[in-house]
C-alpha cells in the first residue's frame, strides 16, 4: 500500500500511525532498522532515509540536485585548470 507524504512530519505521523500498538523494537525490526535508529528518527535527531521511507510504501517525488554558486563553481573551475610547477636552479657544489 503506497502512502502520500509530502513532508518529513508527515510521514513521521505516517510512521506512528503504521506502527500503532506495536513496541518500537517491533516495529524498528519490522521495517528492517534497529530501535535506536527508529528512536533517533521520533525524536528528530535523524532524518528517515530512502530504504526507511521505501519499507513504509513511501516514493519520494522530490529529488535535489547540487547546484554550485558563482563562487564555487568560479573555484572549481580554477582548481581543474594545470598550474605548472615551478622550477627551482640546483646549485651544485663545486669541489
Amino acid at each position: 500500500m503506497a502512502y502520500k507524504a509530502l513532508t518529513v512530519q508527515e510521514l513521521l505521523d505516517l510512521m506512528k500511525k503504521i506502527q500503532g500498538e506495536k513496541t518500537n523494537t517491533q516495529f524498528a525490526a519490522e521495517i528492517g532498522i534497529s530501535k535506536q535508529y527508529l528512536t533517533d528518527i521520533y525524536n528528530g535527531r535523524k532524518i528517515p532515509s530512502d530504504t526507511v521511507s521505501g519499507a513504509l510504501g513511501f516514493t519520494t517525488r522530490v529529488t535535489t540536485q547540487y547546484v554550485p554558486s558563482a563562487t564555487a563553481a568560479k573555484e572549481e573551475m580554477l582548481s581543474a585548470i594545470p598550474k605548472s610547477k615551478a622550477t627551482r636552479s640546483r646549485k651544485r657544489d663545486s669541489r
